[in-house]
């Protein structure tokens, strides 16, 4: 008996469906994006559309990505792909054509870890979930015991898609809302950890290595060092990809899901530009 088929189709390396998240495609160069930050969370629906041209943000920042093999990194974090620098931190992940992954990082504490944790797969459509955990991780920090460990968990779910209006004023028409948390225990070998609960909101653009805007909560239990816990929204400036997203029209696809044979039916702008992904 065959097996059910179901269809992407990508303009360049874009998807055409919003509601659908791939691989990013990064320029080997490295990339710099320019963003606002509101200390604080904001409210949102979780259906789209969302309108956040009334919030008013607080600061400006950037989020810069680098291929780890142009580091002095790459040989503690072999398997990541790119190191991403935000808010005075150093992380390292992993994108390829099947899952996003978080590979450590250098912030208060330095960590290298063995296995990836798995943020989320690769494709990632609008219903997926997906979980994943690391545990017993080892790490160091300034100030903190021998004997460190870490408990890392994730949760990741796509809710929807629609018209995402940025705090600058920029439009993206086909934005995908994941909400996430991570959840670490951290502590020395047999003794009570620190607790910390990341609650995440993330707005995805096709194209774009990192979610175009956030708006994240973390609180901790347990004993944890003072002043961990912070409320942060963080917005893209601009359309820096320059996606023309007037060029993502309508797509048909019928049966689907399909056994033989299945037709589409789309309209792009640049019809030389279009692929096929075909996902068994």
């Amino acid at each position: 008996m065959k097996k059910s088929l179901f269809f992407i189709l990508l303009i360049s390396t874009y998807a055409l469906f919003g509601q659908t998240l791939t691989m990013p495609t990064i320029p080997p160069s490295g990339v710099t994006y320019p963003v606002t930050i509101k200390n604080d969370t904001v409210p949102h629906p979780s259906q789209g559309s969302w309108d956040f041209s009334n919030v008013t943000t607080d600061a400006t920042g950037t989020v810069e990505f680098e291929s780890i093999s142009s580091t002095p990194f790459s040989s503690s974090y072999p398997n990541a792909t790119h190191v991403k620098y935000e808010d005075g931190g150093i992380f390292f992940l992993g994108y390829d054509m099947d899952e996003y992954t978080f590979h450590g990082e250098r912030t208060v504490i330095e960590t290298s870890y063995q296995n990836p944790l798995i943020l989320h797969t690769y494709p990632f459509a609008i219903g997926d979930s997906h979980s994943d955990s690391e545990l017993d991780i080892s790490f160091t920090c300034n100030g903190c015991p021998p004997f460190m460990e870490r408990n890392d968990a994730v949760y990741s779910e796509s809710l929807s898609s629609g018209t995402l209006t940025m705090p600058d004023g920029t439009v993206h028409n086909t934005a995908t809302l994941v909400y996430s948390t991570r959840t670490w225990n951290d502590g020395q070998v047999g003794s009570p950890t620190c607790n910390l609960f990341l609650e995440q909101w993330h707005w995805w653009v096709a194209g774009y290595p990192m979610p175009v805007a956030q708006t994240v909560e973390l609180t901790t239990t347990g004993p944890c060092p003072p002043g961990v816990g912070y409320r942060q929204s963080k917005f893209l400036v601009g359309n820096p990809i320059g996606i023309d997203e007037g060029a993502l029209q309508e797509v048909n696809l019928f049966p689907n899901p399909a056994k033989n044979e299945v037709n589409v039916e789309c309209t792009v702008l640049q019809p030389s530009n279009l692929t096929l992904r075909v996902f068994n």
